[in-house]
């Protein structure tokens, strides 16, 4: 123990950069590994058919083409910011259990109106604690009671259909972000339509 304290004493000038480096390891690993672990978002997926939840009857035009919205709530209820949070379409299935085809279809945040902004950076937002965002998961319109509608960024084209035929639907969308695993929420929306909107059923939420 005598030789280890007298060496250190002679080659402090090496000793200490040494220390300084470990100290910083470590401190880095705490900042960026041990406290995000710890402190980390936790989103809560919510609906009912209740406002806010449900936005109906809303003129869309001047023809008078009414509308109604079914939207889901994302609620970070974790001690830190959920960053680059964005909503897709995982999985359309109908009452025959016919895939739609919509996987990947961009699920527009209700706080972003339709603008002349890129919608790459549009559908990718941050969620403070204790903050929530909506979700607009579907609507129709009645200048068209045949289909259901999603709605997409901008108008902008992505090589995806934005609407099904009226029927009897599972619609599984992920929520995913830089900083927590997916979420995966289940809906399931009902043929039957009305000037409220579709019904709907929020089944399941679960992690990846």
């Amino acid at each position: 123990m005598n030789i280890l304290i007298e060496w250190v004493k002679n080659n402090w000038e090496i000793v200490i950069p040494i220390l300084l480096s470990i100290i910083a390891i470590i401190f880095t690993a705490f900042k960026d590994f041990i406290l995000p672990y710890i402190f980390k978002p936790k989103l809560n997926i919510t609906y009912n058919s209740q406002e806010p939840y449900k936005r109906a009857p809303i003129i869309l035009s001047p023809g008078s083409v009414l509308s109604a919205f079914d939207r889901f709530k994302v609620e970070n209820v974790g001690k830190r910011t959920a960053k680059n949070c964005r909503c897709q379409v995982y999985q359309v299935t109908d009452s025959k259990g016919k895939d739609a085809g919509l996987q990947g279809f961009p699920l527009r945040w209700a706080s972003r109106p339709d603008s002349g902004a890129d919608f790459s950076k549009a559908e990718r937002l941050n969620i403070g604690p204790g903050e929530s965002e909506f979700v607009d998961l579907v609507y129709m319109r009645s200048d068209n009671t045949t289909k259901m509608f999603l709605s997409s960024y901008h108008n902008t084209p992505i090589g995806i259909g934005d609407s099904i035929p009226i029927d009897d639907y599972i619609i599984k969308v992920i929520i995913s972000g830089d900083n927590f695993k997916p979420y995966f929420a289940s809906f399931k929306i009902l043929e039957k339509l009305d000037l409220n909107g579709f019904h709907i059923k929020l089944l399941e939420v679960k992690r990846k």
